[in-house]
């Protein structure tokens, strides 16, 4: 009797039939050739008959306590985990400042990076006389609550209530209202050129590739071409003109938790508090996931959309390259998170406004965050946001307003 190593097939229920991963044992009768029981290869096949002895195999205590099904799972897992190499610096800028068409995928969920490579990319994609370099960003960031850059953010956010949620607040370097993010959302980021703009263009591209994948998606643009699911908004956009180049970034809720978004973003009106502002406003509607099985599909839909859309061969051959944190990163990058991180950048950045607060009579001018008239005048010349950390100035009356 000779015991055979052998494979099977194995079922996952997400992905089918994987063949040939797990092992198993079984006996199988093997005639060997025995005439000469003195013959030179007896010690050998008698050798190899030990090592395939089913009583070798029994579990010893204490050892291996993992059961079949754990362990093929472990391999299951190791066989569907695709690893990627990231971009190093240098591949990073020679890849950004050269002519071509590309995706980009970041695997980083800090959004100072994030904001920072989408950035980088804009600034160094070269213009073209011709066909433009067309270049498409994705980036998942962590809880974090995004302004325009010419946004006030008080007038936008609940800043202590997003500071408790454990929201980062970040302002960034486009237009365009307040957005949340969390791990369930996809940002994309499309980058062309100025006389290839067109803002409703690239929103018209996602919505065409999902309902290829899916003709039963009830989704659709509205007026400002934004993207709704079942007439709630699930993608908001945002735009960037410089330089003879255009971008074009957006969100695309899959399974953010939405429960937690709530408190954050300040009503349109308030009645105890009335501002004066040339803010961009943020356009307030109900919101709702895409109901896609992960963040991950989204990016795999628009990605094959984008090299079939985009590429000059018949193979749809764009490439698809990542980076990483850690391993894509340089000086001019680190610069910018930065900015991004500064108080200056969030806080005395942004459109100078009046507040008048009824309850307490006070009423104030700001300019780059700092109070320049008060109807109190201790207040002159303290940052706004030094008075809204003053609790004792805000408490009770106007506790967990700003």
């Amino acid at each position: 009797m000779f015991n055979v190593l052998r494979r099977a097939e194995v079922f996952n229920p997400k992905k089918g039939f994987l063949r040939n991963r797990h092992r198993f044992f079984t006996s199988i009768s093997l005639k060997l050739d025995n005439k000469n029981e003195h013959s030179d290869y007896t010690e050998l096949n008698t050798m190899y008959t030990d090592m395939f002895d089913s009583d070798k195999f029994k579990k010893e205590p204490g050892l291996n306590d993992k059961s079949e099904l754990e362990i093929l799972n472990e391999e299951t897992e190791e066989l569907l985990t695709v690893k990627h190499s990231s971009l190093n610096s240098t591949e990073l800028e020679n890849c950004v400042r050269n002519d071509g068409t590309f995706v980009i995928r970041s695997s980083s969920n800090n959004p100072y990076y994030n904001l920072a490579l989408e950035d980088y990319i804009f600034k160094h994609t070269p213009l073209k006389a011709t066909r433009p370099n067309n270049r498409l960003l994705f980036y998942i960031n962590d809880k974090c609550a995004v302004i325009g850059k010419n946004q006030n953010i008080w007038q936008e956010l609940y800043v202590s209530e997003a500071e408790r949620k454990g929201f980062e607040i970040l302002r960034r370097f486009s237009g365009g209202g307040t957005v949340i993010h969390d791990l369930g959302n996809v940002n994309y980021s499309f980058i062309t050129s100025r006389e290839k703009f067109s803002r409703s263009f690239f929103n018209e591209c996602i919505v065409k590739w999902l309902l290829e994948s899916n003709q039963d998606l009830s989704i659709s643009l509205n007026s400002r071409s934004d993207i709704y699911f079942d007439g709630k908004k699930c993608s908001g956009s945002a735009f960037k003109i410089a330089k003879g180049k255009a971008y074009h970034h957006g969100t695309m809720l899959i399974n953010s938790k939405l429960d937690s978004f709530n408190g954050i973003l300040r009503p349109k009106n308030e009645k105890d508090i009335i501002w004066e502002t040339n803010s961009v406003d943020s356009m307030r509607a109900e919101i709702t996931n895409l109901p896609l099985e992960t963040p991950e599909r989204f990016i795999d839909i628009c990605t094959n959309g984008f090299q079939k859309s985009f590429s000059d061969n018949e193979m749809n051959c764009l490439p698809l390259y990542y980076c990483s944190e850690d391993v894509t990163i340089n000086e001019e990058i680190q610069k910018t998170m930065h900015t991004l991180k500064s108080d200056r950048f969030k806080y005395l950045h942004g459109p100078k406004f009046k507040l008048k607060l009824p309850l307490t009579g006070d009423e104030f001018s700001v300019e780059n965050g700092v109070i320049v008239n008060a109807s109190s005048p201790e207040y002159k010349n303290m940052p706004f946001q030094n008075f809204v950390k003053c609790s004792n100035l805000m408490q009770p009356v106007y506790n967990g307003k700003f």
